[in-house]
């Protein structure tokens, strides 16, 4: 059976495994699972002191990126799709996988954390993608995966590289502004169009499938840190006895949408030799969406006993990368039974 990886907007079958796109999904579902770190641990209200803290503020800034690559990798594989019967069956793929997983963590959720809701109230939380708490990217990814062939005939029609690179800023200017200059209760930029930055990340994976940008390492590498150094410089000379303001915003945000794209130049065209690595790292990259989706599963269990602790964050930062990895592992190998279990029941994988 060929294996089906997840691209982002969808699976399909490939022709040939790259492996700096492996890596790059790798990065990405370590980023989800490193970002959420810092969601349910205290850094966002633990005063910004401190080298412990400094250096989570530029990991967190850093991880802050994880769903932009993947939806960068969506408009690099999927730039030349089109109206077909088999690319809308390939989209079912990743229906089913949510609504099963759904069932899992709902029955973790019921049986192991004891929320207290009725058979049909879990069903609509499936419908309204709230029973895995971090499914609003499949919510996201429907309305994507759908729009997907029609963004291509719009982008393959644009007849210049320059008036694709006008679209591209269009949307960074509707997308990244608002996140910067909307904050507090004041509003400077015009906000209605800030949800389109699906669409700036699919155009910005396209132009780099059409154009192949070559940067060298070392200049990107001083990109992502002086990115990554933005907020932690900030709060350290402008912010006193509070916890790190986030000048640089979201991922969708002023400085978000450039680091995702240094990150990506920096890995698609990394080629690995090592037959062992990139057999881990397809594996990782296949899996990818199913251990994102069952990850939350896994927060809920090790945070819960993590912050029973009563350890400060700078001495949780310290414990990072064992928290992160163990969550890591888990998702995997949760993902890696589901792909079992699916195999068994005859359901394509």
């Amino acid at each position: 059976m060929n294996t089906l990886q997840f691209n982002g907007g969808g699976y399909s079958r490939p022709q040939k495994r790259a492996a700096g796109l492996d890596i790059i999904r790798g990065i990405a579902i370590f980023f989800v699972i490193a970002g959420h770190f810092f969601l349910h641990t205290g850094f966002n209200t633990t005063n910004f002191s401190g080298v412990s803290m400094f250096i989570q503020g530029m990991a967190q800034s850093l991880f802050i990126i994880n769903v932009d690559l993947f939806m960068m990798l969506t408009g690099y594989l999927n730039i030349n799709k089109r109206v077909e019967r088999n690319y809308y069956l390939n989209g079912l793929r990743v229906i089913i996988s949510y609504l099963f997983i759904s069932v899992v963590v709902i029955l973790f959720r019921k049986y192991y954390s004891g929320d207290d809701y009725t058979w049909t109230q879990w069903f609509l939380k499936i419908t309204d993608f709230s029973a895995i708490p971090y499914a609003w990217y499949i919510e996201m990814w429907i309305g994507l995966f759908l729009l997907t062939p029609f963004l291509n005939i719009l982008w393959c029609n644009i007849e210049s590289r320059k008036n694709k690179r006008i679209l591209i800023l269009t949307l960074y200017l509707l997308t990244a502004l608002p996140d910067f200059f909307n904050r507090y209760g004041v509003s400077l930029m015009p906000g209605w169009w800030e949800n389109l930055f699906p669409l700036e990340f699919y155009f910005l994976g396209a132009y780099v499938r059409e154009y192949r940008p070559d940067v060298a390492k070392w200049k990107l590498a001083l990109l992502i840190l002086a990115v990554c150094l933005v907020n932690p410089i900030f709060n350290v000379l402008f912010v006193r006895n509070h916890s790190m303001m986030h000048i640089m915003g979201d991922g969708n945000g002023l400085f978000g949408i450039p680091l995702a794209v240094f990150v990506f130049l920096l890995f698609y065209r990394t080629d690995i030799k090592n037959g062992l690595l990139c057999k881990i790292l397809a594996l990782i990259s296949v899996l990818s969406l199913d251990m994102y989706l069952f990850s939350w599963m896994f927060d809920d269990l090790l945070y819960g006993y993590v912050n029973s602790l009563g350890m400060s964050q700078s001495k949780l930062g310290i414990w990072f990368f064992a928290i992160v990895g163990t969550i890591f592992m888990l998702s995997l190998s949760a993902a890696w039974i589901k792909r079992i279990v699916f195999r068994l029941l005859r359901i394509p994988t």
